[in-house]
């Protein structure tokens, strides 16, 4: 029993020196996060009809570039092209990923990600630009978790975050 208790401590410490709060995650929140993990493998094998199905039919989404689509209808047909002719080569890595639980059945899901291999149509490559944050937000609809809107920003390598500089 003391071995295990020590044991329990030891790890909660670890975590705790790594900046990781050490709690369990609810069956909901793995689910969520199942979703996240979903849409990076259906992009990253350009199934956008895979990618889409864990969308609700009325998610809106804003791209990296500002472009605001109002419906799957919308995004799809956009992604669909853009798929084709500049991600059609892409991989998507999660590097980060925070899911915050706003209800039982709603979620903010966050996180940061890298895009290898985005080539524009006139060849230029985009790895310059090709890291960001994505910012989800979850529904739980029929015991079914789908993203109802969502937004994603590129991260500007050469703007520095004053942050990064504050006392903790």
């Amino acid at each position: 029993m003391k071995t295990l208790v020590i044991s329990a401590l030891g790890l909660a410490l670890v975590g705790a020196a790594h900046g990781q709060a050490v709690r369990p995650t609810s069956p909901d929140e793995q689910a969520v996060r199942q979703v996240l993990a979903g849409t990076v493998e259906a992009w990253n094998q350009h199934d956008t009809g895979r990618y889409f199905s864990y969308f609700a039919p009325e998610a809106q989404w804003v791209n990296v570039v500002g472009m605001w689509w109002h419906n799957v209808a919308e995004h799809r047909y956009a992604l669909d092209i853009f798929m084709q002719v500049m991600f059609n080569k892409t991989t998507h890595t999660v590097l980060r990923e925070e899911v915050k639980m706003l209800r039982p059945d709603l979620a903010l899901v966050r996180h940061h990600w890298k895009l290898d291999g985005w080539v524009m149509p006139d060849g230029r490559d985009m790895s310059a630009v090709s890291t960001g944050v994505m910012t989800m937000l979850m529904e739980k609809r029929n015991n079914k978790w789908l993203v109802i809107d969502g937004q994603n920003t590129s991260i500007d390598k050469q703007a520095v975050d004053p942050v990064l500089t504050m006392k903790k």
